[in-house]
């Protein structure tokens, strides 16, 4: 069992915090549109969920989930909020280098967008090169894969999709607008993919009619349940090799 480090005082977390200790840093967009019906803090939602989830169960200390981040495929439509790459990845750096000070090695990042991804992974070899720190980024796109594949019916997905939406379901029912729910997807700008394997990446932007990609539709509490037990259960599987590692 774990401990949220906003619930704790100063007393009690002064003896906590060494090489051995693992912090985890939650990463959820709480302003980013997720279609009509989905809220704008659905990456929030459900990256705190896990996170909490995660600190019940792991021997780390969790700190507040952070709500803003670096989503560039959503900045033209309204309400979203995106920090630039380098400001966003500075920042993270800055808060885990806080704890590096009070001694603390190993650092977790749950992250729960997919352009946060490569940023975060950048930074963390930095942070191995320069400070001696061990960060281990979780992927959302492949954290439950496999689990996602099984339940989920929609053919491709990827925001505001089947998947999402039944998370949703599980966390925050009252927040999710299944009236509005619907069947749309990104289309891959031509020859980016041949074959059906993504040869060559580009950013385009989110650009579907209602701001989606998958089938919403399709979304249902029982295969978000199925989802987000994966997903805890397999960050829970690395955080067991994780506390027990020795620095170096």
């Amino acid at each position: 069992m774990g401990y949220q480090i906003k619930e704790l005082t100063h007393p009690q977390i002064k003896g906590m915090l060494n090489d051995k200790t693992v912090v985890v840093l939650p990463i959820g967009g709480g302003s980013k549109e997720h279609g009509g019906h989905l809220p704008l803090g659905t990456d929030y939602f459900v990256t705190d969920w896990i996170a909490a989830r995660v600190t019940e169960r792991c021997d780390v200390l969790t700190l507040p989930t952070l709500p803003y981040a670096y989503f560039p495929a959503f900045i033209k439509w309204e309400g979203s909020v995106s920090v630039a790459p380098d400001h966003f990845t500075a920042y993270v750096a800055d808060i885990l280098k806080s704890y590096m000070n009070y001694g603390v090695r190993k650092f977790l990042i749950i992250d729960g967008g997919v352009s946060t991804h490569p940023p975060l992974v950048t930074m963390s070899r930095e942070l191995m090169n320069n400070n001696g720190l061990y960060v281990a980024v979780t992927n959302i796109s492949t954290l439950a894969s496999d689990v996602e594949a099984k339940v989920c019916e929609q053919p491709r997905g990827g925001h505001g999709d089947e998947s999402e939406t039944s998370t949703m379901l599980v966390i925050r029912p009252d927040l999710v607008h299944m009236e509005n729910a619907c069947e749309e997807y990104s289309e891959a700008f031509p020859g980016t993919v041949i074959g059906g394997i993504r040869r060559i990446d580009m950013m385009t932007g989110m650009s579907t009619p209602n701001g989606t990609n998958g089938n919403s539709t399709l979304a249902t509490k029982e295969k978000g349940e199925v989802i987000l037990n994966a997903m805890v259960d397999n960050i829970c599987t690395f955080l067991d090799e994780f506390v027990k590692y020795e620095v170096r």
